[in-house]
């Protein structure tokens, strides 16, 4: 299923779904069931739908801080949902006075005693709840970033990756100004210490993922944080690279799971299937190196002004193999742009086309099977090989 909500305000909420019918709910309450069935050209001829049928649209009356959900009908959130619907008045944020009446903002609230903010805004995590907050605080010119109700094992490890890997070897990341001890957060009792509340700085720029035409510029820079990403994980000993593990699951271990399980299903045809499980085995064998582990286009900054970026969200960081940080940063473009514009060694090209591979198989009906599809196999292939006589 794909979809995206295109524009969330007062009066009006519309975008477009593959699945037959979404969901609208108004904080925590479903309100309207809609079809999918208008016509959207615009995303028929970017391949992503098999045909126009697929917008919806709906009035829907919202007021300032009002959190808008858009799903399917299984409860799959389209992506840009959460929205949270701000009045032109509270661009800059939301009054703290809202967080005490709100059903969804308790844990904000809370957070008030600690941090005495004057305004904020919510954000939210992959399953749509609110999971951290932008705190603007009278008397400071950056505002902060507060990722709440973090488990203290998490909060550990967040820590010792900030303060003696990440910011000490300069690379480009928020940083992370205090770690603070919850007794309880919203109406669920959590027991003293139980959960952290780790405060960031705010990265300066804008998301990389809303440059639109022309965000290809930024990846030598996103690169080079990469390489030396990898460089600074080298040094690491095994012990220290176990410390630094995660505990929230790998993206790149849900896609390799999933794609294992199309081969083992032989679900598109025996030869995918084969391909499949070769691909799968030898992205596992690709070496491990440092990597962000969730590098969407949403978690690079870019500070247009000074032409400097910012990696955020560090919390799926790892060692993963060589090229998934770049494959994920790169979804959505076909695979031979993705190497072409990726370089470097043939590890790592061969870890961007073949998770390039993977992701477009998600992304793209009709691509299993696709001349495009046979050609990333060959490329696969080849690049593999070639490893494999370089290593005799």
């Amino acid at each position: 299923m794909h979809g995206f909500v295109d524009e969330v305000r007062d009066g009006r909420v519309a975008g477009w779904c593959t699945a037959p019918r979404v969901v609208v709910s108004r904080n925590g309450e479903p309100l309207i069931t809609l079809r999918c069935d208008g016509e959207r050209p615009d995303v028929a001829a970017t391949g992503v739908a098999a045909d126009a049928g697929v917008g919806f649209q709906a009035a829907l009356r919202l007021t300032s801080g009002d959190i808008v959900r858009v799903t399917s009908e299984g409860g799959w959130p389209l992506r840009h949902s959460p929205w949270c619907y701000l009045a032109e008045q509270d661009r800059e944020g939301l009054p703290a006075a809202v967080a005490w009446h709100h059903p969804e903002y308790a844990d904000i609230a809370a957070l008030h005693r600690r941090v005495p903010f004057v305004r904020f805004r919510p954000l939210f995590g992959r399953l749509g709840q609110v999971s951290a907050v932008l705190l603007v605080c009278a008397g400071e010119k950056r505002p902060r970033v507060a990722r709440l109700a973090v488990p203290r094992r998490e909060a550990r490890r967040l820590t010792r990756l900030h303060h003696e890997l990440l910011e000490p070897a300069g690379v480009a990341c928020a940083g992370l100004r205090e770690v603070l001890a919850c007794q309880a957060l919203g109406s669920e009792p959590l027991g003293v210490g139980r959960r952290r509340v780790l405060v960031f700085d705010v990265a300066a720029g804008t998301p990389l993922d809303q440059y639109g035409a022309g965000w290809e510029n930024w990846l030598p820079a996103v690169a080079n944080e990469l390489s030396r990403l990898v460089a600074l994980g080298a040094t690491q000993g095994r012990w220290r690279r176990w410390r630094l593990a995660g505990s929230k699951p790998s993206l790149m271990g849900r896609l390799l799971r999933e794609a294992l399980g199309d081969a083992l299903r032989l679900r598109d045809g025996v030869s995918e299937s084969r391909f499949l499980g070769w691909l799968v085995m030898t992205l596992l064998r690709l070496p491990r190196v440092l990597s962000h582990g969730d590098l969407h286009r949403e978690n690079v900054m870019v500070d247009a002004a000074t032409g400097g970026i910012t990696l955020i969200d560090w919390d799926r960081a790892g060692y993963l193999p060589l090229g998934f940080d770049l494959a994920l940063l790169m979804r959505g473009l076909p695979g031979e742009k993705a190497e072409r514009l990726t370089g470097g060694s043939r590890a790592q090209r061969l870890g961007v086309v073949g998770f390039s591979y993977l992701f477009q198989r998600l992304d793209r009906p009709g691509f299993v099977g696709s001349q495009q599809a046979r050609a990333l196999q060959r490329r696969c292939r080849e690049l593999a090989g070639a490893l494999s006589t370089q290593a005799e």
